[in-house]
């Protein structure tokens, strides 16, 4: 870099120094307040509650309704929202004041955030003993202390199913039986399409859509006589004229790819004028990380919470779902665990892969800069010591890391250093210091010296 640019980055820096204690002191502040502000609604609930209580036997539950209702439409008209959403924020204060008052007073604190909070509250509705709801509190609590709310939610699903009153399966079983699809219009002739399924198929069909619009995308740059050159003119919009054009120039993004290419597969039923061949599009499977403890694939009677599998380090899967995946499915990631530790006991996969980088994206689940959740196999394995001086291509020198983050590792004065276990210790250009450790979907032990002390969310 040239010393004008250096100097610049310096001047910068400085100012961030000062400013950025006045943003985390204003962030904190905000915190105090939103824990003030749960306080009062939980407060206009019990009104509503004695309200409902001096009332005269009801004679139907809608009418007993009437005073919660009243209460929401007077709040929702002093503040100019819809009473259904001062309901729900009420009903969701209640049970932050009542039911979590360690999450009560970190977010008091400005050690987490609301986001933080309404996290654990939510994951935490399948805990219905307050004994059990208070151990789960406390062993999430000390995660959300050092973590971003993004990270935290997979952590407190997976906790919560640990306490959790009835089995996941059970619910599961509830849940599936909801699954429909419906359609909401939108403005200039649009309309948003929207399908209830179990997780496992969600991320399946957005990675296969991903796949085959990043192959498109790269069949832009192919020569007259590539076999993937026919296949993306195949899906180019036809425009206003209502004709495809074989020599358009196909400029569409990921996500209008990924659209047009899920309404070719619906309407169509292929993807592909040629085909589906091997060598086709429909040669791509999706690809998506399960995460299974050893005991789920022997017995069908599992019952025990921690032998739960999770999808990608996102949510649970149904033990059934899980065993057929791990029977033979390609394009599918096992990853097997023992049934105490927690510990990866193998990864493998039909379709050849590369073990290191198998064994990475295990280990890291997603981007590696602290705060970021982005799906590991959507990142780039950086080397931390860059290889060009020397680093290692090993475990111990690799870690996730996204487009956006890669590049402001080596375009900024962002530096990063890679203890035992993966653990990774990023410097900010101010000088801040931060933590980032991998965070398994089997098992989780926070550090007890994990700290955010200057920036607590």
């Amino acid at each position: 870099m040239s010393r004008n640019t250096i100097a610049a980055a310096e001047r910068a820096d400085a100012r961030m120094e000062e400013l950025l204690p006045k943003l985390i002191g204003t962030r904190r502040e905000m915190a105090r307040l939103q824990a003030e502000e749960a306080r009062l609604l939980a407060e206009a609930r019990r009104i509503a509650d004695d309200w409902a209580d001096d009332e005269e036997p009801a004679s139907t539950t809608s009418t007993a309704e009437f005073p919660h209702r009243s209460i929401a439409a007077e709040i929702a008209t002093a503040w100019r929202v819809s009473d259904r959403t001062i309901q729900r924020q009420i009903d969701d204060a209640a049970a932050l004041v009542h039911d979590y008052p360690g999450t009560l007073g970190a977010l008091t604190a400005g050690d987490i955030s609301a986001a933080h909070a309404r996290i654990i509250v939510a994951a935490g509705a399948v805990v219905e003993r307050a004994e059990l709801r208070a151990e789960y509190e406390a062993s999430v609590l000390e995660y959300a202390l050092c973590e971003s709310a993004t990270r935290l939610a997979p952590i407190a699903k997976r906790r919560a199913e640990w306490f959790a009153e009835s089995a996941f399966e059970q619910r599961h079983r509830r849940a599936r039986a909801e699954r429909r699809v419906w359609v909401v219009d939108v403005d200039d002739g649009m309309a948003e399409i929207h399908a209830l399924v179990p997780a496992v198929i969600a991320h399946g069909i957005h990675d296969r859509l991903t796949t085959i619009g990043r192959t498109i995308a790269a069949g832009r740059t192919a020569g007259p006589g590539s076999s993937e050159r026919p296949t993306a003119d195949r899906f180019v919009s036809a425009g206003d004229d209502g004709a495809p054009d074989a020599a358009a120039i196909d400029t569409r993004t990921l996500d209008e790819l990924r659209a047009d290419i899920l309404s070719d597969l619906l309407l169509a039923t292929d993807p592909v004028a040629h085909g589906n061949g091997p060598t086709g599009l429909g040669a791509i499977h999706a690809t998506v990380q399960v995460t299974v403890p050893v005991l789920t694939l022997i017995d069908d009677r599992v019952t025990d919470p921690f032998e739960i599998a999770m999808l990608d380090g996102h949510s649970p899967v149904d033990p059934e779902t899980a065993r057929m995946l791990t029977a033979g499915a390609p394009g599918w990631d096992r990853v097997l665990t023992h049934p105490i530790s927690g510990a990866v006991l193998a990864v493998d996969r039909y379709r050849p892969s590369d073990e290191l980088r198998r064994h990475l994206r295990v280990r890291d689940e997603h981007c590696r800069f602290p705060g970021c959740r982005l799906a590991a196999r959507r990142c780039d394995a950086d080397h931390t010591v860059d290889h060009a001086l020397g680093g290692a291509t090993r475990a111990e020198n690799l870690a996730h890391l996204c487009r956006r983050h890669h590049t402001l590792k080596h375009q900024t004065a962002w530096t990063v250093e890679q203890r035992s276990g993966g653990i990774l210790e990023w410097t900010s250009p101010t000088g801040r210091m931060y933590t980032d450790i991998p965070v398994s979907s089997v098992a989780f032990a926070p550090d007890p010296e994990c700290e955010l002390a200057a920036a607590p969310f």
